[in-house]
């Protein structure tokens, strides 16, 4: 082997670590994908008069955490936003989700005071995530004795998650096909495609 082959195997060496973490970023991605496919299917089915403004919520869906590339964190994460965009609400704020993964890591680097552990206990049930036992009837102690300081911390934590460009473009255009298919969508407006693209 001459010195030059064994300075480029080091350098490939070096590389495979990177080029790992790189394919199991993207398969995380993918996955994520999926799931947000998934939830949009799952929410135009339980609201059918805002299926295309739901359509059209794709990009609201991108994942602001490293957790998110659990199943049920991301997918939970999903259905939040999907149901404000079918009720037209705000979608910037933090989702439950969002806040039991800031939570977590508040958790990770001091005890939580016994009305943040209730904050955190709430956004767990309000995400929908597996039961843990013991957490609903502690959450529900915490509730009892501290609701009101957990709701300003939830209002302060969700409007500290805030994403703020987090929102349908006021200016949705569609060219009538959603995923191949021709479709009726309220977005297709032909004129507008005419002068803009």
């Amino acid at each position: 082997m001459t010195q030059k082959t064994r300075v480029h195997t080091a350098e490939l060496g070096e590389l495979l670590p990177v080029m790992q973490d790189l394919l199991g970023g993207l398969h995380d991605l993918f996955d994520c994908m999926d799931w947000a496919e998934a939830e949009i299917a799952a929410a135009q089915q339980l609201h059918p008069a805002a299926a295309d403004r739901i359509h059209h919520a794709f990009s609201l869906l991108t994942p602001r955490h490293r957790r998110m590339s659990t199943e049920f964190v991301y997918r939970s994460h999903c259905q939040e936003l999907l149901g404000r965009v079918a009720r037209g609400e705000d979608t910037r704020p933090g989702t439950a989700a969002e806040a039991c993964c800031a939570m977590l890591d508040t958790s990770q680097r001091a005890p939580l005071r016994s009305s943040a552990a209730g904050l955190y206990m709430r956004m767990w049930a309000l995400a929908g995530f597996p039961d843990i036992e013991g957490f609903a009837e502690a959450g529900g102690h915490h509730e009892a004795l501290e609701k009101d300081v957990i709701d300003d911390h939830e209002k302060f934590l969700r409007h500290k998650l805030a994403v703020e460009d987090r929102r349908l473009p006021a200016d949705i255009t569609c060219r009538g096909q959603h995923h191949g298919e021709a479709v009726g969508c309220v977005y297709n407006k032909p004129e507008q495609l005419t002068l803009t693209g």
